[in-house]
């Protein structure tokens, strides 16, 4: 009967399989939904870009056939005065593909936009090829943008300085391709105040904002950068509502801090979630007011999602990839077969069942039971190659030979040490290093024979350390089978740099000593990042002699420090009394904190005037020392305040950092 049971499962699994290759093999390609639409929106594209070829051969520009094989003269030069970040080249390539056009239409549909809908748009220079596809798709449903460009531009991109993305935009409306153009403009960069650009940078960027008559967006800090971009989209909106945000590249305007680019998930997304956001740009407040966005940015993820090719040396043409036309199954044939294999199941199985085929499996002793709630533990447990995983084994740049150990199942290659040629290795710092030694029984050896190392570092001697080797039974030399001891292990730290560790053995008998060097894999950084708050008096910069500045939030006795936090986590709270000119000697402020409305602790801080840093924007206020104080945030949402007691008129200016880990938190 058992073997009859088997007979009839089997041959239901190969029917099963039989179908499915049947379903594989009659796959069709099938165009997707709105494949005019999205055909229309990519030939429009395919359109400006050739219109940029057309005008870069006419205006006799300089093609770099090698960075642009494809000549499409949408790859700018590696450096120029409005390059103000690192661009990759093949990101850039990938996005020379008119058909990403298509993904957009395809995003517009699923956020539901009809014609004459408002969309925000944040393009910059990084991007054109995408800034194309974009426009393209705009037009082709007919929506309603108000698009804002920052000027500059990375490695790559729109970032000639006669030729940038507004020159193109310009470009494309003489020419009667689109009618979309830029309301405003920045210089993006740093603070979305061109940092990082040299002053003759950002006069180039003036120059072209200014040709192409596009009104300029000034700010004085990253902040009111951000404040004045949603003034801009309100002002222009004239109270209608917008559908969509829509951002191109990786403006910190837009995103408000380079630390969001982790967290924020590329392609179109109806809640970003309350993440512990460093800063929250354009496309995070838009988000938090229920408008869907799409943040186009990891160019190549995107293309292998909708099947366009990554970094081609061609220009595709419009129509092609797996958004138009994909390879499907077959759904009448699919049908049928899920018909017939679950007819066939009812019919053979049915009676089986009934006589209780399985029910065996609710019958198991209970020893058997007891045993596997005594072994799922060692599943939880990490596997030894897990933990191997820790480190990586590093190899001799000089040893004096090789010996090879058995271990029953596996070989393991031991360098030779010995007290006058050391192996020497070359290990990059900071890092923690470990020795992995044993003993090799010599000829007339009586017993275990002990053994000692000595790890330099540059020469200079590092660590000595001496063992009492012990047998091992399971591990002989691969040839000869002679003995082998235990293993014995070392560690030391290297300091930052690249070092060279000596190591040099020396036996207590006639053996020799061996050893493998393992250096420790580096961790991803726990650091901490800025955070900023959500409520203050104003920002403030604090510069110090060095040249170096840092960025504070101001408050007062009547303006508290607020802000919102997911825990768990940990925050630092840097705190500066504010100085007045003149001021001398010790001053004390009385700060309490209040978690959710309650309070939670109160500090008492004695300090001094700060030596070697001022405000720029505040010349009558000279900061203080900091003081430092640790806020543990418990699980969960919760809303912080930050006052200042004493003295009467305090002012305090203040900066939060977070742990980086604790950014993706989510209540």
């Amino acid at each position: 009967m058992d073997n009859r049971r088997r007979f009839i499962l089997m041959c239901l699994a190969v029917s099963a399989l039989l179908m499915q290759m049947a379903l594989d093999m009659t796959r069709t390609p099938t165009k997707q939904w709105d494949y005019d639409l999205k055909l229309e929106a990519a030939t429009l594209a395919a359109r400006a870009f050739a219109a940029v070829r057309e005008h870069r051969g006419l205006e006799g520009a300089d093609l770099d056939l090698v960075n642009d094989p494809a000549g499409t003269g949408l790859i700018g030069p590696e450096i120029s005065p409005i390059t103000n970040a690192a661009g990759n080249l093949d990101a850039k390539l990938t996005s020379l593909n008119p058909n990403f056009a298509a993904v957009l239409v395809q995003y517009f549909r699923r956020a539901n936009l009809n014609p004459g809908d408002s969309v925000a748009v944040a393009v910059s220079g990084s991007f054109p090829g995408m800034n194309i596809a974009l426009y393209a798709a705009m037009e082709t449903m007919n929506l309603r943008p108000v698009v804002i460009t920052s000027v500059g531009a990375s490695n790559w991109g729109a970032n000639s300085p006669e030729f940038t993305w507004l020159d193109m935009e310009t470009l494309f409306f003489d020419k009667g391709i689109f009618h979309t153009r830029s309301q405003a403009a920045t210089f993006g960069g740093g603070n979305d105040m061109g940092r990082g650009l040299s002053p003759m940078g950002r006069q180039l960027a003036m120059d072209s904002i200014t040709r192409n008559g596009v009104q300029f967006l000034e700010s004085e800090n990253i902040e009111k950068a951000i404040s004045g971009r949603m003034n801009f989209y309100e002002k222009v909106s004239r109270n209608r509502p917008y559908r969509l945000y829509v951002n191109v590249g990786g403006g910190v305007a837009s995103l408000g801090s380079s630390h969001n680019k982790s967290l924020l998930p590329a392609g179109l997304s109806f809640d970003l979630g309350a993440h512990n956001w460093p800063r929250k740009g354009t496309l995070i407040l838009f988000s938090e007011k229920g408008v869907p966005v799409v943040h186009l940015l990891r160019i190549a993820t995107l293309a292998r999602e909708f099947g366009l090719p990554v970094s081609p040396d061609f220009l595709p043409l419009p129509g092609e990839g797996e958004i138009f036309v994909r390879d499907m199954y077959r759904w009448p044939l699919a049908a049928l077969f899920l018909v017939i294999y679950c007819l066939a199941c009812v019919l053979i199985l049915a009676p089986e069942i009934r006589r209780g085929l399985f029910s065996r499996l609710g019958h198991r002793r209970p020893e058997t039971v007891a045993l596997l709630f005594l072994l799922f533990p060692l599943f939880l447990v990490p596997s030894p190659t897990q933990a191997a995983n820790q480190w990586r084994q590093v190899k001799a740049i000089q040893s004096a030979g090789e010996v090879c150990l058995f271990d029953g199942n596996q070989q393991f290659s031991y360098l030779l040490l010995n007290p006058g040629l050391p192996v020497e290795f070359k290990v990059n710092g900071p890092r923690r290093v470990k020795l992995v030694s044993r003993y090799i029984d010599g000829p007339g050896d009586p017993d275990r024979q002990g053994f000692s190392v000595t790890i330099k570092l540059d020469g200079n001697e590092l660590l000595r350390k001496s063992f009492r080797s012990k047998d091992n039974p399971t591990m002989t030399v691969c040839t000869q089978g002679t003995g082998v001891s235990t293993l014995r292990r070392a560690y030391v730290d290297v300091p930052k740099g690249a070092h060279i560790i000596g190591i040099t053995g020396r036996s207590n008998g006639s053996g020799d000593v061996v050893c493998r060097l393992f250096r420790a894999l580096k961790r991803k950084s726990t650091g901490t990042v800025p955070f900023a708050p959500e409520g203050y008096l104003e920002l403030a910069t604090l510069q110090f002699e060095s040249g170096k500045q840092s960025t504070y939030y101001r408050f007062e006795a009547n303006t508290p420090l607020t802000f919102n936090v997911t825990g768990p986590t940990s925050l630092q709270l840097f705190t500066r009394l504010d100085f007045k000119t003149g001021m001398l000697g010790s001053q004390k402020y009385i700060l309490e904190i209040l978690c959710d409305g309650n309070l939670w602790r109160t500090f008492h801080y004695d300090v001094t005037r700060l030596s070697n840093g001022f405000y720029p924007e505040h010349l009558g206020i000279l900061p203080g020392t900091r003081k430092k104080l640790r806020i543990p945030v418990p699980d969960g949402r919760h809303r912080y305040e930050i006052r200042c007691l004493r003295p009467e008129n305090c002012g305090i200016a203040a900066q939060i950092r977070i742990p980086r880990k604790d950014l993706e938190n989510r209540p």
